[in-house]
């Protein structure tokens, strides 16, 4: 059966959302919304015409492909690459554009390519062409069913909420930040795609919460009331203390804070997602507040050349 290969359309977002479902869902990973892929395909550094593809079978989507080099310093080539399991040349044929792509743009640098765990024959041919295992990510959650502990705040801290766009910038220098802590490989992420992301529909501002100490931002705790089309779930999307404001408890008073106001919105489970190999002790954190590990995502990594 042949495969053809053409750049994705913003057209094309609810059939190459149905295609990587084929994929999510018998590995039990999370389903992806056609809203979403909307988003994707229209992040500001996606050039969707050299760094995405999507693979037909008999005329129809099957797959979707892409290959990103997010700060543009040639060291690591993120990949995304899913179809549905059925059609094993259309998998083929997307990872063979997205190595590709990846030599175009960092012809010295690694891929990056993430995985669920329980897709063990897609693991084994990725392994057959090279890719080791590199680390683990962990999505991990809780019930609300009962209502959360009150926070206790670090002397001198406060806490506030999203007050408009002067807002952004800061809440995008704490996440590069902290985030930075995690490990050496830490990729910064543009501001303009941060962006893109974080305040995509349907965006709460009064769910980003900002944790001051005076007039300096000592954490945040930036949430969604949703994640993957699931209402009854909220989601912390970046949770980031400061390196001065560390060990002082403001982590787990941000996410208790959090997980009320979830709470009182209705939201049944939370969320988040963490490295495995976090530097900066966030897995005991968020296991002292009562959450627990749901799945295991894969990152696998091979040199490009």
């Amino acid at each position: 059966m042949s495969v053809e290969l053409r750049p994705p359309r913003r057209e094309d977002a609810a059939a190459i959302a149905a295609a990587l479902n084929e994929f999510n869902r018998p590995f039990d990973f999370e389903v992806d919304s056609p809203e979403e892929v909307a988003v994707w395909l229209e992040f500001p550094s996606l050039d969707l015409e050299r760094d995405a593809r999507v693979a037909l079978v008999e005329g129809e989507i099957a797959g979707y492909s892409e290959a990103t080099d997010l700060d543009g310093e040639g060291r690591f080539v993120f990949v995304d690459v899913r179809a549905d399991p059925a059609h094993p040349g259309a998998t083929a044929a997307l990872l063979d554009f997205a190595e590709k792509r990846a030599r175009e743009l960092a012809p010295q640098g690694k891929i990056r390519l993430w995985t669920a765990e329980k897709a063990k024959a897609w693991r084994s041919f990725l392994e057959g062409r090279g890719y080791g295992f590199h680390r683990y990510s962990l999505h991990m959650g809780a019930e609300l069913a009962d209502e959360p502990p009150e926070p206790t705040w670090p002397a001198g801290i406060s806490v506030r909420i999203f007050r408009g766009e002067e807002d952004e910038r800061a809440a995008y220098d704490v996440q590069q930040e902290t985030f930075a802590d995690q490990g050496n490989d830490f990729v910064p992420e543009p501001f303009d795609d941060w962006r893109h992301w974080a305040t995509r529909e349907p965006f709460d501002p009064g769910l980003w919460f900002f944790a001051v100490d005076g007039e300096e931002l000592a954490g945040i705790s930036l949430c969604r009331g949703e994640w993957a089309g699931d209402d009854s779930l909220g989601w912390v999307s970046v949770l980031g203390v400061r390196r001065p404001w560390r060990r002082k408890g403001l982590g787990s008073a941000l996410l208790l804070h959090s997980f009320r106001e979830l709470r009182a919105r209705g939201k049944e489970r939370v969320g988040l997602g963490v490295r495995a190999d976090n530097a900066t002790g966030a897995l005991r954190l968020y296991e002292r507040v009562g959450m627990s590990v749901g799945r295991r995502i894969l990152w696998y990594e091979k040199a490009v050349a």
